[in-house]
């Protein structure tokens, strides 16, 4: 940087143009800041947001994340600094928001142009391309509107702008990485174009001090009214980075050399735990020799695994056939079982018939032999008689139940059991009567071959009696009536009528006579219960449970009297179809055995393919178990997938065995894995090996981690004699630590004065409004004084470390200098806490520490700041860079001359924002003002912002005003806004 401008040799680096699109309130703004300025408009209108814009083109950062360490924008009515959002949404409220800056170097004119970026939070982009703004202006504004004031251009984004800019140029850059943009900005390296292209303010040398130093330079140009403390800081960082070398740098970490001499016993401890674990070190050599011999496993595995697949295709292959010869024997087989299904369940139909024969045979039977016992029990009563008896005895029972139940059916019943009784009587001395005339029955006067067909129609045709000898026409007369009846084998035929013959028996008037008696005997002795149950009501319900039981007993014997008559008929039917179905089983049976012999042989050839199917499909079976167990042991051991075969085992080695003896040696690899792993570990554990990426702590280390981890560990071992003389080394090289430290401390305590006496002889001869002589002091702390001359009565050069004495009181000065908590380094912005000036005026003797006005402190730090950026820029640079600056109004305006002279000079143009109420004197000494809000678009890109100033500043030169100097399409186009 030169004090002469223009003078040969110079490299010059200038800002020419600044343009805010959607931005910090403007619609559109676009002012040159080459030439001092000043900016014009009401209050609160943003115009100090715009130079502020500046500082984000010349930081290199990407994203407003702690934007108040970063950009430091403040709030200047609050009093306070905008937060991260609030100086994000104030410079990129939408996606039309842009910000250029057009540049100027050695190698010609760019344009920076920073975007909105909503790939993250708080983020925004830039782009370099180079090319003048005239050239870009199109693509952020339509100037060629009817009223000259312009319009948004349509579709802005950053996509389609980035196209344009890429055929501007092939040099157009897209640069967000902090570093990358580093080396654009500050490039130095003048005889580079491609290098310098975008470079803005050329570092002397580009090492991070230089750069953390113009960082801080910067943010003072654009705060020149800043307190003592930023100038101290700034002079901090210009004192590290104007020192020679990067390793002279100060920055004494007290809790590093504090815990130098506990690291250097620990490391004797470690040195010493290491050793203690040398046993288990030979263990794991052992295994790591058992596992390397193991590995071979893994390749004999591999071999199995493709092994199995080749046996696998050729079993599929050999199982396809044996499937189909399978087939073709079962097809034969199934229709053989077919025809012997069809005859077994025709068997099974016969049996069926049988079996419902042999039910109904026994059921005739049953039937028979009950209706025999029941008509024994009525002497040679016929089925009708016997019908009959029954149903009346039937009704004479369920009248003496309704008369048990009933007082009104029990007078009825008694009645008619008395009528009864009557006509029992009458039958009784009627069959006494016929029995005195037994002699002269049908059946004793005829001739059995007379007898027998009459006694198939009724026997009671033949056991009645004329009661003396048949005259002989009567006789004629049924003998005649009997020869009309055809003799069969089981009866008689009437006609088309067979009767069956019945055996001849006699009347047996005893036993009619003991019935009727019984009879008579019943109903007296149902007409006497009648007649007591009035008396006797609590036998009531035993007579009537007795009677319904009496009731059903003769129901039941109806209903056997009901079979009765069919029964032979049933017996002979059922016998006859049982016979003919055991002679059609018997058919059955045979031809089903022929067709049994004919199974058994398709069966045997059948089972014989079977067999072999059976026994292909278990090999295959086994396969693929093996197949699968192949996987489960992959999936055990991932890292097996990998192994490669040298060749496929033999197919007929593919065996269960085979694997598992395989198995076997991999599960012992595995097991010498785990024990490897387990003293691996524990060595991590122990704190004798590191693992920082964890790759031991996973379930399946790579056997790369594993071998890397060994050999580590065999060099420790190893070399642990050589670390027991490293530490003794470091030992000695802490006690010149001490040594370098005190010289440190002492060194760069003199450097401060060096560069406070620097500082001020550089001042000598600078004149700031009535101050004819300007001092710099720079202050430091008083502790660390202290320290420097505790340090200076140590002796560092002794064979055993500092005593513990020495520590402690370095400890107490940690306490004191640095508090509880944060950071324990010792470095220059630590040390350096203030900054003052002592100044004198004309005709006064003496320097004077009173402080001066806002306004002359800001002067005096402006000539500071050129002081301390001469050393952190390149030599021989000239700047044209635009220097904000508030408190303008209270400048001298005598000194206003000199002052805009001394910073051109410097290669500062000063710029100031004012509202109309600025004095005309200052508007012209300054020589150019920018009326910024006057003009508002119909066609903004945002509602909210429609402010519009481009084309120029108005100003003077030589004296005479001009009315504008540069384009005039705004000329007439300045109306007064409401704002």
């Amino acid at each position: 940087m030169s004090d002469s401008q223009g003078s040969p040799g110079n490299f010059n680096f200038g800002i020419r143009r600044l343009v805010l699109v959607d931005s910090a309130g403007f619609c559109y703004v676009e002012i040159p800041v080459d030439n001092h300025g000043l900016i014009l408009g009401p209050g609160n209108l943003g115009k100090s947001s715009l130079l502020n814009s500046l500082r984000l083109f010349l930081l290199p950062e990407n994203n407003f994340k702690n934007s108040r360490k970063k950009f430091a924008f403040r709030n200047a009515s609050a009093g306070s600094f905008y937060t991260n959002e609030e100086s994000y949404q104030h410079y990129f409220p939408s996606q039309f928001s842009f910000l250029i800056m057009e540049a100027e170097n050695p190698a010609g004119v760019h344009c920076q142009i920073l975007y909105r970026d909503s790939a993250s939070q708080l983020s925004y982009g830039r782009a370099f391309v180079p090319v003048g703004y005239d050239q870009l202006r199109h693509l952020f504004w339509n100037g060629d509107d009817e009223d000259g004031i312009g319009q948004a251009v349509p579709e802005l984004s950053f996509s389609r702008l980035s196209e344009a800019l890429k055929k501007f140029s092939k040099d157009t850059r897209l640069v967000s990485d902090p570093a990358r943009l580093k080396q654009m900005l500050y490039s130095s390296e003048l005889m580079n174009a491609d290098a310098v292209r975008y470079s803005v303010l050329p570092l002397g040398e580009s090492d991070e001090r230089r750069v953390q130093s113009l960082r801080t330079l910067i943010l003072l140009l654009f705060e020149m009214k800043a307190d003592d403390q930023a100038m101290a800081n700034a002079v901090a960082s210009i004192i590290e980075a104007d020192k020679k070398f990067a390793d002279d740098a100060f920055d004494f970490n007290i809790d590093d050399f504090l815990s130098r001499h506990d690291q250097l016993k620990q490391q004797q401890a470690q040195l010493t735990r290491i050793e203690k674990e040398r046993s288990r070190f030979e263990k794991l050599q052992r295994d790591y020799q058992s596992y390397q011999t193991l590995l071979r496993s893994q390749h004999d595995f591999a071999a199995f695994r493709d092994g199995v697949t080749s046996a696998l295709q050729d079993i599929g292959a050999r199982r396809k056939a044996a499937v189909e010869a399978f087939n073709e024997q079962n097809d034969t087989l199934r229709h053989v079982l077919q025809t012997l299904k069809k005859l077994e369940q025709d068997a099974s139909g016969l049996k069926g018939e049988i079996r419902s024969a042999d039910r109904r045979i026994k059921q005739a039977e049953q039937n028979q032999k009950d209706g025999d016992l029941l008509v024994s029990q009525y002497g040679d009563n016929t089925l009708q008689e016997i019908e009959d008896i029954q149903k009346e005895e039937l009704e004479g029972k369920k009248g003496h139940l309704a008369a048990l139940k009933s007082a009104a059916q029990a007078e009825i019943r008694l009645e008619q059991i008395q009528k009864k009784k009557q006509e029992l009587e009458r039958k009784l001395e009627s069959l006494k009567d016929r029995e005195s005339k037994q002699q002269w029955q049908l059946q004793n006067q005829l001739d059995e071959a007379t007898a027998a067909p009459l006694r198939s129609v009724d026997p009671r045709l033949v056991m009645a009696s004329p009661g003396q000898d048949l005259d002989a026409g009567s006789k004629a007369a049924i003998e005649a009536f009997a020869r009309l009846f055809v003799p069969g084998d089981k009866g008689f035929d009437w006609f088309d009528t067979e009767y069956p013959a019945q055996p001849a028996r006699q009347t047996d008037f005893a036993e009619q006579r003991r019935h009727m008696e019984g009879e008579l005997n019943g109903l007296e002795k149902e007409r006497a219960e009648l007649a007591d149950t009035a008396n006797q009501e609590h036998d009531r319900p035993r007579l009537i449970e007795r009677t319904e039981k009496e009731i059903r007993a003769i129901e039941k014997d109806l209903d056997t009297l009901s079979r009765y008559p069919a029964a032979a008929t049933t017996l002979r039917d059922a016998t006859e179809e049982k016979q003919a179905a055991e002679e059609q089983l018997a058919k059955l049976e045979e031809q089903a055995r022929l067709e049994q012999e004919k199974q058994d042989a398709v069966q045997q050839k059948a089972a014989k393919a079977r067999a072999e199917k059976d026994r292909i499909e278990e090999r295959e079976r086994e396969l693929a178990g093996l197949s699968r167990s192949v996987g489960t042991v992959e999936h055990r051991f991932p890292h097996l997938k990998a192994v490669d075969a040298e060749q496929p085992l033999a197919i007929e080695q593919v065996s269960v065995a085979a694997f598992d003896d395989l198995q076997t040696q991999l599960d012992d690899l595995e097991e010498r894995r785990r024990s490897i792993l387990d003293h691996l570990r524990q060595f991590v554990y122990l704190g004798i090996h590191e693992d920082a990426e964890g790759e031991l702590q996973k379930d399946s280390p790579a056997s790369s981690v594993i071998r890397e981890t060994f050999k580590s560990l065999s060099d420790l071992f190893a070399g642990m004699v050589e670390r027991w003389n490293v530490l003794e080394q470091q030992v000695g090289i802490h006690n010149e630590t001490v040594a370098s430290y005190r010289q440190a401390l002492k060194s760069n305590h003199e450097h401060i004065a060096r560069f406070e006496a620097q500082l001020n002889r550089e001042l000598e001869g600078v004149r700031i409004n009535d101050l004819v002589e300007i001092r710099v002091d720079i202050h430091t702390d008083p502790k660390f004084r202290n320290l420097v001359e505790e340090a200076n009565n140590i002796d560092p050069y002794g064979n055993q470390l500092q005593s513990d004495a020495f520590y402690d009181r370095l400890r107490v000065f940690v306490a004191d200098f640095f508090g509880e908590g944060g950071s324990k380094r010792l470095t220059m912005d630590k040390v350096i806490t203030g900054i003052s000036y002592r100044t004198r005026k004309e005709n006064t003797a003496n320097l004077d520490k009173k402080g001066q006005s806002t306004s002359t402190t800001a002067l005096i730090n402006l000539e500071l700041v050129y002081r301390l950026l001469k050393r952190v820029l390149y030599p021989g640079v000239q700047l044209s860079f635009p220097m904000v600056l508030d408190e303008l109004a209270s400048v001298d305006i005598s000194q206003m001359p000199s002052l805009l002279e001394r910073l051109r000079r410097q290669g500062f143009n000063l710029f100031s924002a004012a509202t109309h109420s600025a004095s005309a004197e200052v508007i012209y000494l300054i020589g150019r003002h920018l009326e910024v809000g006057q003009m508002r678009t119909a066609r903004p890109y945002s509602p909210q912002r429609t402010l519009v100033f481009w084309g120029g500043a108005e100003g003077f030169t030589n004296g005479e005003p001009v009315s504008h100097w540069g384009d005039q399409t705004q000329n007439s186009l300045l109306e007064p806004a409401d704002e």
